[in-house]
C-alpha cells in the first residue's frame, strides 16, 4: 500500500499520539487537526486521502464535515467511490469487526477482505480498532491453555551487496492461560540450523557466527501481556518477556497484534534487533560482502490451538 496523506481529528491526547505514531511507523503522511474548525478548513484542499476521526467526539458536527469533503463535487460520484465509501461507513460502525461487517453488508468475510484491499481500507480499520477500548479477552475472558500449531520466524538482513531475508517454519511453543489475557505466560522457541537464506554459503556462515552447534535455539520466554486497544477478536498488544540468542538472555517489550477465532489464536510481532547486543559477529564474510549491517529487522507470525490437552 503506497504511503497516504491523513488528517486525524481527536481530542484525546493518549489516543491522538498513539494512533499518529502507528502510522508515521508505516510511512504515511499524517497532518492532525486541533479542532474541528481546522479539519474543515484543511478539507477543504485536494491533497488529502483519508480522515481519521474519533465519531464519541462532543458536539462533532458531522454535517460540517461532510458538506467541507463534498464542497468541490460537481456531478454524482462513481459507483467504485461509493462503494468504498459505504464500506468504510460499514467498518466505523462495527469499530473494525470484519465478521460483523460483512454480516450487515450480507457478503462472505472473504469478499469483504477483497474489497478492504481493493479500496485501501486498513487505515479504516485500524482507526476502529484503537478507537475501541479493550477487548472482552482483556476484560476477564479467561485464556485456555494453547500450543503452536504453525508459524513462521523470519528476519530482514542488510548487506552493502544487497538485501535478503532468512526464515524458518521450524517452529514450537506453548501458552499456559489464565483468569484472563494479562495473566498468560509461556515459550515460542526455534533452532538456529533451520533458518535458511536460501543460500548455502550465506547458511554455513550464519550458523558459525551464531554458533548453533553451541546455541542450537533461539527462544522467547513470555512473562507478560499487556493489551492495548482492539475488539473480542483482535488487538494491539505488548509482549512482555525475555529473548534468547547466541546464549544472551535480555529483556524485551514487543509490539503485538493478537487475534482471537474459535478454538485458535494468532500472534503477530515485527521488531528490529541489533546483533551486537547478542554478541553475533563475523557476519561480514558471506558471500564475501564487504559488510552486513548491524540492523535486522525480525518477523513472527505463529498460530497457537487453544483448549484442553495443549
Amino acid at each position: 500500500m503506497k504511503p497516504l496523506h491523513v488528517l486525524v481529528l481527536n481530542r484525546n491526547p493518549e489516543r491522538l499520539d498513539e494512533l499518529v505514531a502507528l502510522l508515521r511507523s508505516a510511512d504515511h503522511r499524517i497532518d492532525v487537526a486541533p479542532d474541528e474548525a481546522s479539519a474543515v478548513e484543511s478539507l477543504g484542499g485536494t491533497s488529502l486521502d483519508a480522515l481519521l476521526l474519533d465519531l464519541g467526539m462532543p458536539g462533532l458536527d458531522l454535517s460540517a464535515l461532510r458538506s467541507a469533503i463534498l464542497s468541490d463535487t460537481g456531478e454524482p460520484e462513481p459507483l467504485d467511490s461509493a462503494e468504498r465509501r459505504h464500506l468504510a461507513l460499514v467498518l466505523r460502525y462495527t469499530g473494525g469487526n470484519k465478521r460483523k461487517a460483512a454480516h450487515i453488508l450480507g457478503i462472505s468475510r472473504s469478499t469483504l477482505l477483497n474489497k478492504v484491499r481493493k479500496y485501501g481500507l486498513m487505515l479504516v480499520i485500524l482507526a476502529g480498532l484503537l478507537f475501541s477500548g479493550p477487548g472482552l479477552w482483556a476484560q476477564g475472558r479467561p485464556v485456555p491453555n494453547g500450543r503452536v500449531d504453525s508459524g513462521t520466524l523470519s528476519f530482514d538482513g542488510h548487506a552493502t551487496v544487497g538485501d535478503f531475508v532468512g526464515i524458518t517454519k521450524t517452529v514450537s511453543g506453548e501458552l499456559t492461560g489464565g483468569a484472563d489475557l494479562t495473566a498468560v505466560r509461556g515459550w515460542v522457541e526455534a533452532p538456529v540450523r533451520t533458518l535458511t537464506t536460501h543460500n548455502g554459503k550465506r547458511d554455513k556462515d550464519l550458523n558459525k557466527s551464531m554458533e548453533s552447534d553451541k546455541y542450537p535455539n533461539i527462544r522467547f520466554e513470555l512473562s507478560g501481556i499487556t493489551p492495548r486497544v482492539g475488539t473480542t477478536d483482535s488487538m494491539a498488544a505488548v509482549l512482555h518477556g525475555a529473548l534468547v540468542i547466541h546464549g544472551v538472555t535480555r529483556k524485551v517489550d514487543l509490539p503485538g497484534t493478537l487475534q482471537f477465532e474459535g478454538s485458535q489464536a494468532r500472534v503477530r510481532s515485527d521488531f528490529p534487533l541489533r546483533l551486537k547486543d547478542y554478541r553475533i559477529g563475523g557476519l561480514s564474510k558471506m558471500l564475501g560482502v564487504l559488510k552486513m549491517y548491524d540492523g535486522v529487522q525480525v518477523h513472527v507470525d505463529l498460530l497457537f490451538g487453544l483448549g484442553p490437552g495443549k
